[in-house]
């Protein structure tokens, strides 16, 4: 796998949050409060080829200005992957804008999407690649796709827990 693929999955992974799909009721400030804290599990990479690759990660959230910015942190790592990321998220009804950085291959972009009812629908941008992204979170559970475009990685998909 190139630099460049690795670069693009571990930016993709930094964003732990979604888009893509349609657009659901906005959550309220008490539900982007769920988000805060520290979660961690599993998910895997998948490759246009069909081959796969389990990583693990741990996501830590900090909700600012009374549910009007959003920060998160995501560390994964696996035997080919490792991602530093962080993703600056300002909230402004269901509208969500940002940008995100990932450390350890010098990689950004920006976020732009909606608060869904569970989670967050975005699209993700960088100056190699774009992503969909779709983030549902229950009270101890989240769930994250990526969906790349134009790169070898067809599919991204981690499940996290906080409880």
């Amino acid at each position: 796998m190139s630099a460049m693929t690795r670069s693009a999955a571990l930016a993709l992974l930094l964003a732990v949050l979604p888009a893509g799909g349609p657009a659901s009721p906005a959550l309220s400030a008490q539900s982007i409060d769920g988000f805060s804290g520290r979660w961690s599990g599993w998910g895997s990479i998948t490759m246009a080829s069909g081959a796969a690759e389990q990583v693990k990660c741990v996501a830590t959230y900090f909700i600012k200005q009374d549910g009007a910015e959003l920060i998160q942190n995501l560390r994964c790592a696996s035997q080919s992957f490792r991602i530093d990321a962080v993703a600056n998220l300002d909230v402004k009804g269901d509208e969500v804008s940002g940008k995100w950085e990932e450390r350890t291959y010098a990689a950004q972009g920006s976020v732009s999407g909606r608060l869904t009812s569970g989670g967050f629908n975005l699209s993700i941008q960088g100056d190699n690649f774009s992503a969909a992204m779709r983030v549902a979170m229950t009270d101890c559970k989240q769930s994250i796709t990526i969906a790349p475009r134009g790169f070898e990685i067809s599919r991204i998909a981690i499940g996290l827990d906080k409880c």
